[in-house]
């Protein structure tokens, strides 16, 4: 059976005859503690803000030019091969430029309607850009 009485009397004895050194343990276990919630919550508000700001700013609809096999397959040329089955295994897409064609009047006519806020002509990629301050 433990004798509780005298446990406590030994813990009294020991934190109240040394009070100077007592207290400052306790008050630089209390700065810790308060230091690392303090660290912790100020790097989980800034990863909030760099992700709300930076990584989720996304376009809601993107246009682009997909690419599409040449519909006139180089074997097609040939005349004698017109009456045999020809098996294709890799179509090769065709020369094409990236950029969209019509780009400006597109971009026109989806400002002039109500529903869109902006359209950009724009190159996209993720990326980190520090100047200074900003």
């Amino acid at each position: 059976m433990i004798n509780w009485s005298v446990l406590l009397n030994i813990a009294k004895t020991h934190l109240f005859s040394k009070f100077k050194q007592t207290l400052v343990a306790a008050l630089g276990v209390t700065f810790g503690i308060a230091s690392y919630i303090t660290l912790i919550s100020f790097m989980t508000g800034l990863n909030n803000l760099l992700d709300d700001m930076i990584l989720n700013q996304t376009p809601h609809i993107q246009i682009y030019n997909e690419i599409e096999p040449t519909e006139n397959q180089p074997i097609e040329v040939y005349s004698e091969y017109n009456e045999a089955i020809n098996l294709i295994h890799s179509i090769k897409p065709k020369q094409s430029q990236s950029k969209i064609y019509n780009a400006i009047p597109l971009i026109k006519y989806l400002q002039s309607k109500e529903e869109v806020l902006d359209a950009l002509p724009q190159a996209q990629s993720q990326i980190f850009y520090i100047a200074g301050p900003i």
